[in-house]
């Protein structure tokens, strides 16, 4: 029950005893009769009357406003509030602790499932009393929380009627914990948290035993599941990283998987590139099953693509399209430096190099050029790959250009032979770490003029996508090229081996180097030191290595989620310069490129394209997608729930009270409720009515 009550009634003692300070004075200095002797005094008395009565009421009402004053005064300093009697708060104190957590991941958005949460959430708040305190928590994949714990229950309402869902996935733990540590702070009364989502398993994959409440800390669920639920969505489009103006299409591959329970049959599947049409391809799928839409591309053009897969579901609508980019190239642009020219075909270092990537019968297709001096800074800015075939030494403005050109993302390709400066090279592209080639040369082995002693090519990497193709033995067999001469060479810090004579001995090298790569063979391009050039192996052998290259040097174009922090790296521009990125709703956003010449952006809430704007430059851009994790829509059960964070599906614990938590409880209540400012206000007035009042006696 409700009543009045006081913080520190020892106020209510002293201002009874100033009361009584008015009472004493205005009986001691009352006025006393006196004695008068007037030869007519009728008219006298009743004058005299009439002013005595008037003047004894205006004191009495001067009396009582100063009672009042002090009155007021002491009831104020005891601080006074209306709460539950200590005789009805034993056990609870009068007041609850609530925390609600609001799921708003992506899949309460399946049809009104958000806006059926937040009425849930709303009759919570209407439930509560002005003594109880209360906090509000968004949970997607991490807590926000929203509200704090205090009786101010209008800011949940205010929260609720703005809140929005997230493109995120869900889990719920991070919430819970927030939850659970924000009623660790309450000292009296019931500590519950409700919580209002749909239960998705993924929401809980991360738990572990410390996660469970705390001892009186209870939880109870909203489901807000849909049961018989049914889901499609896209789960991901395979691209190829460049197409290539070859002679047989690339091909775009669409996943989509039914997370429902009922077969699905002629769903269209839809792919758009550069906003256009490319097809349609209708597929079935079975439930809990995953079928793949193919297309067929082609591309005239060399530019970037963006696109998307769409199919049609209305229950949950942000998994059912998909964002790409592809990258479209007429043909790869390699060119070669030439270490050892010759008029004499065979004797050219370049011969059968040239031969092999200008052949009329490939499907790559390459626009090779060659020259005897390394491009400068503008020039080799147009290659894709260059190979050095050969080249006695560089000069230290050549390594930069070099260093340049493979950092911002071009693919160069080392060649040996019996013009190679050893010592140049270590002095000019550097012999450690940071160095551009994979290797240190060390010296030459075996004798190009004795064929009968010669290696072979012993161990590959067919992991590799150079060599991949080369696994099935009908497609070429480099263990029949012999290799009469090689530079030995030993790989440095940040290189990989990819392939190695049967002595041990490296003959082919990889590197990163910035955004590009390097590959250093060790013996000849021609057929000075080996016979490789004649054998089968040797076209396509170099033609995978340029393709790899001239692939990886195109921006690389990771799969980004929702919320992903995004580099954009490469650029050549002075630190500072300014860039625009726009979002799929136009947003703009300025940033600047650092030191490094890379961009962070991290404002990637909203799935869809991304576009890098930089004054004279063609844009960048990069694709969002929502993590499919979130699609499927399987729930997990109430009370398995409930024991697994309580230890007891159906637990009940009753917090006793002590007078300490209920002195605590008080506190809370009157400082919410702050009667005794009123109080001074409403004296305030009375002391100028009453200096008025007197001044008019």
């Amino acid at each position: 029950m409700f009543g009045l009550q006081f913080l520190a009634p020892l106020f209510l003692a002293a201002g009874a005893a100033a009361i009584s300070l008015p009472v004493i004075i205005h009986l001691l200095n009352r006025e006393r009769a006196r004695r008068l002797v007037f030869s007519t005094v009728r008219f006298i008395k009743m004058s005299h009357q009439v002013n005595v009565q008037k003047h004894k009421l205006k004191q009495l009402l001067l009396l009582l406003m100063r009672l009042l004053i002090l009155a007021l005064l002491g009831i104020a300093f005891s601080r006074p509030f209306f709460a539950d009697t200590p005789a009805a708060t034993a056990e609870t104190g009068g007041k609850r602790n609530v925390v609600i957590i609001l799921d708003n991941s992506y899949s309460m958005g399946y049809n009104d499932t958000f806006d059926r949460a937040k009425a849930e959430a709303r009759k919570i708040v209407d439930e509560l009393h002005q003594g109880d305190t209360s906090a509000l928590i968004f949970s997607s994949h991490r807590g926000q929380v929203v509200k704090s714990l205090d009786s101010e229950h209008e800011r949940i309402r205010t929260a609720l009627a703005s809140a929005k869902l997230t493109n995120h996935t869900t889990d719920y733990l991070d919430a819970i914990q927030s939850a659970n540590e924000m009623l660790q702070q309450a000292n009296i009364g019931p500590k519950q948290i409700y919580f209002i989502g749909d239960l998705q398993k993924i929401g809980w994959e991360n738990f572990i035993e410390t996660d469970r409440l705390e001892p009186g800390v209870q939880i109870t669920f909203v489901d807000m599941s849909t049961k018989d639920s049914s889901n499609l969505a896209i789960t991901g489009v395979s691209v190829p990283q460049v197409v290539l103006n070859e002679r047989k299409p690339a091909q775009v591959v669409v996943r989509v998987e039914n997370f429902g329970d009922r077969a699905v049959e002629n769903l269209p599947v839809k792919l758009l590139i550069d906003e256009n049409l490319v097809g349609t391809d209708e597929i079935d799928i079975e439930p809990g099953d995953v079928t793949d839409a193919v297309f067929q591309v082609r591309f005239q053009t060399e530019e970037v693509h963006t696109g998307y897969a769409e199919i049609p579901d209305e229950a949950l609508e942000i998994d059912n399209k998909r964002y790409f980019l592809l990258q479209s190239l007429k043909s790869i642009k390699v060119h070669c430096v030439n270490g050892e020219p010759s008029k004499r075909n065979y004797e050219n270092e370049t011969f059968f190099l040239e031969m092999a990537l200008k052949s009329r019968d490939q499907n790559l297709p390459i626009d090779f050029t060659q020259s005897t001096q390394i491009p400068d800074s503008t020039a080799i800015s147009a290659y894709d790959v260059l190979i050095l075939a050969n080249v006695n030494r560089l000069t230290t403005s050549e390594a930069q250009t070099l260093k340049g050109f493979v950092g911002s993302g071009g693919g160069l390709i080392v060649t040996v032979g019996d013009r190679i400066d050893q010592d140049a090279y270590r002095q000019t592209l550097g012999t450690g770490k940071d160095s551009l080639l994979p290797c240190n040369f060390v010296q030459p082995i075996g004798d190009a003029l004795d064929h009968d002693q010669f290696r072979v090519i012993a161990n590959l990497d067919y992991n590799h996508p150079i060599f991949r193709s080369f696994k099935d033995p009908n497609h070429g067999d480099f263990g029949k090229a012999r290799f009469y001469r090689y530079l030995q060479a030993v790989p440095l810090a940040n290189s990989a081996v990819l392939a190695s004579f049967d002595d041990g001995n490296p003959a082919l090298f990889e590197k990163v180097y910035g955004n590009g790569r390097v590959l250093c063979f060790t013996s000849t391009i021609d057929r000075e030191w080996t016979d490789l050039p004649i054998h089968g192996v040797y076209l396509p052998f170099l033609h995978e290595a340029i393709k790899y290259l001239a692939l990886k040097r195109t921006e690389q174009r990771p799969d980004y989620r929702v919320g992903d922090s995004v580099e954009l790296s490469g650029y050549e521009h002075p630190a500072g310069t300014e860039i625009a990125i726009f979002t799929p709703n136009g947003e703009e956003t300025r940033t600047q490129i650092s030191e490094h010449g890379s961009v962070f952006f991290d404002k990637t809430e909203q799935p869809g394209i991304y576009s890098a704007h930089i004054s004279g430059e063609v844009p960048r851009y990069f694709a969002i997608n929502p993590d499919t994790v979130e699609s499927d829509l399987a729930s997990r059960d109430v009370e398995e729930l409930t024991s697994m964070l309580t230890g007891d599906s159906e637990a009940v614990v009753t917090t006793v009270a002590t007078s300490e938590m209920i002195t605590q409880y008080h506190e809370d209540v009157e400082k919410n409720q702050d009667v005794w400012w009123y109080l001074m206000l409403g004296l305030f007035l009375l002391a100028i009515t009453e200096m008025f009042f007197a001044n008019r006696i």
